[in-house]
């Protein structure tokens, strides 16, 4: 399945010649229902992403729900219910399930398309813009269907925006909720507020999506040591990143540490920290939902599209040849997912991380490091 999907996006004729059937057959699809009008009030919004997208949508969740309350509905899946509870506790959700989709999470089965047809809902505002969200709303009886995607699907949408290509990674999901309504103080949608803590722990959090997006897990025990001569700190490893080599070394040199089970007690944790470290990942995108400081390490993703929003947020990034350009969201080689031997972020010192932190310590909570003993 992966080799036939990279033969066609290597073959522009053969894939221009797909894109075309598709476009006809989606057409035909929806052909008849440009003639029915579905007067529902309900709306229901697709958001089937991974944690930190999750959080990047809440601003557009919080437009629409201003707007349009109890008639919204969710649909993702169940770790995403509970970052979006983080924001809002008056949400309806339908969940879920990688189960529901053919092809690892591709294809939305004929159950769940059934399952959602039968909500009955006039408008779906696609925030996924992919081949799963694509597959699961095709054939709706929704009138009004709003979203980006892929141009091969283009056809699905009442209304259809492509991505844009410039900053910031929120603006993205914003730009598809203005399909539907307009948007008034949309800044200060993506500010989450602050909730400081100087006595609680920092947090280091030393996995990302991908290889390349994480720096180094030796410079990050140096730090430890660097950061823990001052002020408490420990490493926050999730279950499905625990291995026999990474509990040896951070028991061996008496590191604090915790492992979590699960995304509730991911949050639990950095609710009581003071400052979470990591790179580019969900968890730093969560603690700034929760309002927590953030110190980001950055390497082949532009922080321009990622950076939470708020004077609370603090980055280190070192640019070179196969860094973003300006207006790239991602680095060479789709941001080293193609080729995970590059270093982005090689350069970048634990020296460097100290003294930055330090400093972004001092400015957040208004004095030095002094030791807490947590």
């Amino acid at each position: 399945m992966i080799k036939f999907s990279y033969h066609i996006k290597k073959d522009s004729l053969l894939l221009n010649i797909l894109g075309l059937i598709t476009s006809i057959f989606i057409f035909l699809i929806r052909f008849p229902f440009l003639f029915r009008k579905n007067y529902s009030s309900k709306v229901l919004v697709i958001a089937l992403h991974k944690l930190g997208d999750t959080v990047f949508t809440v601003p557009a969740i919080k437009a629409l729900r201003n707007k349009f309350g109890k008639d919204l509905t969710i649909v993702c899946y169940e770790d995403s219910r509970k970052i979006y509870e983080i924001a809002f506790n008056d949400l309806n959700f339908l969940i879920l399930k990688k189960e529901d989709f053919y092809f690892s999470g591709r294809i939305a089965k004929a159950a769940l398309r059934k399952k959602v047809n039968a909500l009955g809902v006039g408008t779906i505002i696609d925030l996924t813009g992919a081949i799963n969200s694509a597959s699961l709303i095709f054939n709706n009886k929704a009138t009004k269907i709003v979203g980006f995607n892929e141009k091969y699907f283009k056809e699905i949408y009442s209304n259809y925006i492509s991505v844009r290509k410039i900053p910031h990674q929120m603006d993205i999901y914003l730009d598809a909720v203005k399909l539907a309504m307009n948007i008034k103080d949309e800044e200060s949608l993506k500010y989450f507020g602050k909730s400081l803590n100087s006595n609680g722990e920092i947090l280091i959090h030393p996995f990302a999506g991908w290889k390349t997006k994480e720096w180094s897990f030796k410079k990050f025990i140096d730090l430890y040591f660097y950061i823990n001569k001052f002020h408490s700190c420990k490493f926050i490893i999730p279950i499905e990143r625990t291995s026999e080599e990474i509990l040896f070394e951070l028991q061996t040199k008496k590191i604090t540490f915790i492992v979590t089970k699960d995304i509730t007690e991911l949050i639990d944790e950095i609710k009581k920290a003071s400052i979470l470290i990591g790179c580019d990942s969900g968890a730093v995108n969560i603690a700034s939902l929760l309002g927590k400081p953030t110190f980001i390490i950055y390497g082949p993703t532009n922080p321009m599209f990622h950076l939470p929003y708020g004077d609370h947020h603090e980055y280190i990034y070192k640019e070179s040849a196969i860094s973003p350009k300006i207006n790239e969201k991602y680095g060479a080689e789709d941001a080293g997912r193609k080729n995970p031997e590059l270093d982005f972020m090689g350069s970048i010192s634990v020296e460097e991380v100290y003294s930055r932190v330090t400093s972004f310590y001092k400015k957040i909570f208004e004095k030095d490091f002094e030791k807490i003993q947590v």
